[in-house]
């Protein structure tokens, strides 16, 4: 009786350990994505995603437009839950499927991000919308993730451990030590920065997603840890040098420099973008259309009419508003910077005139990202701007009263 006990002891022990090393197991595949795809086939399922995501970028909009890293971005269990809550799915189920996988009963298993139910969830949520095609929502899934425990504030944490960057010395090293090729200069913000790495991730690793067994998951999940791991050591390297010279560096500008090889704005320039933007989004989204701005901005090619529905059509969608808040911080950021400005103040006539010229030849990265905004907004909100787009100078109109209604909101709002 003994030796039969020793014997099946002996082969559970032999399963457990072929099980530690058959990282060919499908527990994600074959269980959790499953449930992840049956909720997100419903238009209520897909709905309270959307929501969980929208409310996620709301809630850290100030810190994710921000154009330097300095805060946390902090993300905990209530964030976590939101998800969950959303999609139907208990924790506890998500557990359970990660302790089928082959790495599951680890205890040090590196990443520690796939074991968190969160990030598992996650990933399938983004394969979803990669397997139907769906490049706004995976976008949107991928910063979702970028953003939560295990990857940007864990990641920020291990840079900045005492307290976070001082300010005044972040800028410093964004506006006059870190060249262009650096994703926080070239996209401008912290979300534009993580979003470019998201979306390099997400395409480089398409067949690992197609795939989809728990290694692949495992895989996927520690690139995108390492991307943004070196996207933040980068910066941290460069912050610390100048930290250590800090007394030698002239670091709080009280000025601005228009110089191609020593651009900056002044220190107070970067919160005014942030204070005006926030403050143009929250009218724009608590106030709804304003049929006199349509009005204003109508001409012969467009109606007060085609205005309001494209208005309506962008301000109805909570995802939108990532675009929308990134193209008023751009239209800010790009009039401050304009060589020719020397009144800061965007409640001016000479906001909205430098906002709605044409600038057909910019080579500025603020300007050319400006005008994709505009198409991409045209192009997923009005029919009208499709059909008809073929001839310029109804293109032009069309452009024209989307620039210029967002500028006379920023007006508008921050009177």
């Amino acid at each position: 009786m003994n030796d039969v006990i020793l014997e099946a002891s002996y082969l559970q022990m032999i399963d457990e350990v072929a099980k530690k090393f058959d990282a060919t197991t499908t527990a994600y595949l074959n269980k959790l994505y499953p449930k992840v795809e049956a909720v997100l086939k419903t238009p209520s399922g897909k709905r309270n995603y959307k929501k969980c995501v929208s409310d996620f970028i709301q809630k850290r909009s100030a810190n994710l437009y921000d154009t330097v890293p300095c805060a946390r971005i902090l993300f905990g269990e209530p964030d976590a839950q939101e998800l969950f809550s959303a999609m139907g799915i208990q924790k506890s189920e998500v557990t359970e499927v990660i302790l089928q996988t082959y790495y599951g009963n680890e205890t040090n298993f590196s990443p520690k991000a796939a074991q968190d139910e969160f990030t598992v969830l996650m990933i399938c949520i983004i394969r979803f919308f990669m397997v139907n095609h769906m490049p706004k929502e995976t976008e949107l899934a991928t910063i979702h993730l970028s953003f939560s425990g295990k990857f940007y504030p864990s990641l920020h944490y291990r840079s900045w451990k005492t307290v976070v960057p001082a300010r005044h010395i972040m800028e410093y090293v964004v506006n006059n030590v870190l060249s262009i090729k650096y994703d926080i200069v070239s996209e401008g913000s912290v979300l534009g920065a993580i979003r470019k790495i998201g979306n390099t991730w997400s395409s480089t690793y398409r067949s690992r997603f197609q795939k989809f067994h728990d290694e692949d998951v495992v895989y996927i999940i520690q690139q995108l840890y390492s991307r943004i791991g070196s996207f933040m050591k980068n910066i941290a390297s460069a912050y610390y040098d100048a930290w250590e010279q800090r007394d030698d560096l002239y670091i709080a500008y009280a000025s601005d420099s228009m110089e191609e090889d020593n651009y900056h704005l002044a220190d107070s320039d970067s919160l005014r973008v942030q204070k005006v933007t926030e403050k143009t989004v929250n009218y724009l989204t608590n106030n709804g259309v304003d049929f006199a701005l349509c009005r204003a901005c109508s001409d012969v090619n467009i109606t007060t009419k085609e205005i309001r529905s494209i208005m309506e059509s962008l301000l109805s969608d909570p995802e939108t508003t990532v675009k929308i808040r990134e193209l008023i911080m751009l239209m800010v950021v790009s009039y401050m910077s304009y060589s020719g400005t020397k009144d800061k103040d965007v409640v001016s006539p000479k906001f909205v005139t430098y906002a709605i010229a044409p600038k057909p030849n910019a080579k500025q990265q603020e300007l050319i990202r400006i005008q994709e905004l505009v198409t991409e907004l045209l192009s997923e909100n009005s029919p009208a701007y499709i059909r008809r787009r073929s001839r310029v100078a109804t293109r032009n109109s069309f452009e024209k009263a989307l620039k210029m209604y967002f500028a006379l909101s920023v007006v508008n709002a921050n009177k």
